[in-house]
């Protein structure tokens, strides 16, 4: 039944001020008051406008631009499906003397209009226009009309602002009070890599088609994007937050800020900068975010005098930048210069070098010493990263051995010890053995009780065997393999669970299978994965499922480790004679095999020709490439891994071996907080060290035929290893 519908608009100030929020339907009254004696149906609806503002262009509180002079209220729906036959539009003039518009006592105008009406829920659509014709703002509102009577409801029209400008303020150019840097010709912000969150603020406001900025919702949200190359340093928010739902700016005005955590953002290859983009299509605003990294060809805590290091700093977006690094000294005296020109023969130096390439290198003299020395590098918008140094005197130059000293430490429930890794809680490191326990230990213990540190916990002792080999920290949980009861497992690591006397662990199945599933964890970009050693496979784990799944290889992988480009990189062993190197570049995809014999070194044709190759551990060093362990050769490899096929950047020995090899014969490798590269040397019975330049050290275990196997950075700064061959756990302490 199609019934009279009477709008009366009115303005009432308090109530515009107390609303506010985005442009939706008003309340719908929970009661209908017919007026006694009505004879036919009709609605009366009251709606509030605001006096329109003559003092300023600025928009009257959040509803009406001062601009509108015309109002137009089309019926969208009857519960919710459109009327048929559709009821023609009814436009009323908004001001005094127009139609039945009169002015109100506290300003403003009271209008009113007969629109037609079906019985039920009804969908009114409500646009305001300016003289010109041009639309300001509009919105719509629900009411329950009645079959019979009138309908009186008392609600507040909210209306949205149509945009057709909006604008970005963004901070004034130059260096922010955070130390980062906004390049308002290039619309970049360029925050420093220096661990440290930083934030950017911009204002967002926007105005209609008749020039009046708007104040209060929208009828067309603002979008939001952010791309980031670096998954997960960079986020932004919206204030206030009513201001903004769902990568949208509802109502302005609106701030925006982007936050970037100070983490690494930039891998190997060409840096990408991220981006923020306000608003769509041409009139898009789009903020480049390029922070400026920078990494050194050694670690400045062990910098040695004589030896050139280079620094590098990289900055996406931002041409024509000059990086500058100055080196200061305070403690002692620094004598250096910026390479290749010589260090002066005396006095202390405070040096300046520039690069528009982004890499500089210093070389200090073999006389110089400095301790506590800073190193800041700069970039052409003045943001700049700071980092630490200490020159270790060195008489004629080169690199020695650091002051060290090997502990060992014993458990007579240690079998077989394999792999070590460090616990969720950060100050325990975990492994297990061939008897069945899993142990547990923390370093500092180890200081204060060293025949006693080390703990024995068991796993379900009354489902055994048991024998825990593979161990990683992920989601606060211990994950680890078990070559006994062929399975995945993790459990939550307690104090009832990692004490200095045996117990009972609770331990979640995770993956079952009817043969042994063991080889390396590996946290990436591409999920956490492990890597099969029995099976020509690795298994990749959903967190949002809680479930692992099984990605078949072409060959038997032996060890994996992250790559300096981000991929996961894996020594395998094939059905062939010659091993390969494998490379995962997407989620959930075999890995890309090369023939290790057909690797070439970089720059040249000639290729490693090594026959019956049997690759073992790699790791990524500080120099940003990916180091390999030829075992059968006793060779360690140099690859960078830039560009589509890995090349061999150099070739090194390691020493001779002072006995035979034991089985499990396995080089296990890492990147030492010293800048080095470690390595576990079975049949020398050693841990060797290898500078970026080259030069083996192998240091002997006191323990004779101890066969080294895993080794890892502890929570206390130093490395950590296991002996398969005897019950002790093994500490290279760095001085």
């Amino acid at each position: 039944m199609r019934s009279a519908f009477v709008l009366l608009f009115f303005t009432a100030t308090v109530a515009l001020a107390a609303c506010g929020g985005g442009g939706g339907s008003g309340s719908i009254p929970s009661t209908n008051n017919p007026t006694a004696g009505s004879t036919h149906p009709s609605a009366v609806m009251t709606f509030r406008f605001p006096a329109p503002s003559t003092a300023s262009s600025a928009r009257a509180p959040k509803y009406l631009s001062s601009n509108t002079t015309s109002v137009t209220i089309t019926i969208t729906a009857v519960n919710g499906v459109p009327p048929n036959p559709a009821i023609p539009s009814t436009t009323i003039a908004v001001a005094p003397g127009q139609g039945s518009c009169t002015a109100v006592v506290n300003g403003g105008y009271s209008c009113t209009a007969t629109v037609g009406a079906v019985a039920g829920n009804d969908t009114f659509l409500i646009k305001a226009y300016d003289s010109s014709g041009a639309l300001l703002s509009s919105g719509s509102i629900t009411v329950a009309v009645n079959p019979t009577g009138p309908t009186y409801v008392k609600t507040t029209l909210v209306l949205g602002g149509v945009t057709t400008a909006a604008s970005v303020a963004t901070p004034s150019p130059g260096v922010q009070p955070d130390g980062s840097a906004f390049n308002a010709a290039q619309s970049t912000w360029v925050p420093p890599v220096d661990g440290t969150t930083h934030a950017l603020t911009l204002s967002i406001s926007a105005k209609d088609a008749s020039g009046n900025t708007i104040v209060g919702p929208l009828s067309s949200p603002i979008p939001i994007a952010l791309t980031d190359p670096s998954s997960g340093t960079l986020s932004y928010a919206a204030s206030p937050s009513p201001n903004f739902r769902s990568a949208t700016v509802t109502a302005v005005p609106a701030t925006i800020t982007v936050q970037y955590s100070g983490a690494s953002f930039y891998g190997t290859g060409a840096p990408t900068s991220g981006t923020l983009t306000i608003g769509s299509g041409s009139g898009a605003t789009t903020i480049a975010i390029a922070p400026l990294q920078v990494s050194t060809s050694i670690t400045l805590a062990n910098a040695t005098v004589g030896i050139p290091f280079t620094v590098t700093a990289t900055e996406a977006g931002v041409s024509g930048a000059t990086f500058a690094a100055t080196a200061a000294s305070s403690g002692g005296t620094l004598q250096a210069a910026c390479a290749p020109s010589p260090p002066p023969t005396s006095g202390a130096t405070n040096l300046t070098c520039n690069a528009t390439s982004g890499s500089v290198t210093f070389d200090v003299a073999p006389s110089g010493l400095g301790t506590g020395g800073t190193l800041a590098i700069s970039d052409a918008n003045a943001v700049s990263v700071k980092q630490s140094f200490d020159v270790t005197p060195q008489t004629g130059g080169g690199i020695t051995v650091p002051p060290h000293t090997i502990l060992e430490f014993s458990n007579p429930n240690v079998g077989n010890a394999e792999n070590l890794s460090v616990g969720p809680t950060g100050n325990h490191i975990w492994f297990g053995s061939s008897n069945g326990y899993m142990n547990s230990f923390s370093p500092a213990n180890c200081v204060l009780s060293p025949t006693s540190c080390i703990s024995s916990d068991s796993i379900l002792p009354a489902t055994s065997p048991h024998y825990p080999v593979n161990f990683a920290s992920y989601q606060g949980l211990l994950w680890y393999t078990d070559a006994s009861a062929n399975g995945i497992f993790n459990l939550a690591p307690s104090s009832a669970c990692s004490g200095t006397i045996t117990v009972t662990c609770t331990v979640t199945a995770s993956l079952s299978a009817a043969s042994s599933i063991t080889g390396d964890f590996v946290l990436s970009t591409a999920g956490f994965m492990l890597f099969s050693t029995q099976l020509a496979a690795y298994y990749s784990y959903n967190p949002i499922s809680q479930s692992w799944s099984t990605i078949s290889e072409a060959n038997q992988p032996v060890q994996a480790a992250l790559g300096p480009n981000g991929n996961v990189f894996l020594t395998e062993r094939p059905t062939g004679s010659v091993a390969a190197l494998g490379e995962i570049t997407s989620p959930g995809s075999p890995s890309t095999d090369d023939s290790y014999n057909s690797l070439k070194f970089c720059g040249t044709s000639g290729q490693i020709s090594d026959p019956n190759n049997d690759l073992s551990g790699l790791a990524t060093g500080s120099d940003g490439n990916l180091w390999v362990v030829e075992a059968t050769s006793r060779k360690v490899d140099v690859l960078s891994t830039v560009g589509t096929t890995p090349c061999v950047v150099a070739q090194y020995s390691l020493p001779a071996p002072s006995g035979t090899a034991k089985i499990p014969n396995v080089y296990s490798v890492v990147d030492g907080p010293d800048g080095n590269i470690w390595i576990t040397d079975p049949p020398n019975n050693s841990i060797d060290r290898i500078t970026p330049s080259g030069v083996v050290t192998a240091i002997s275990i006191p323990t004779g035929s101890a066969n080294p196997y895993d080794i890892i950075v502890g929570p206390d700064g130093n490395l950590w290893f296991t002996e398969y061959n005897a019950p002790n756990i093994g500490e290279v302490v760095l001085q």
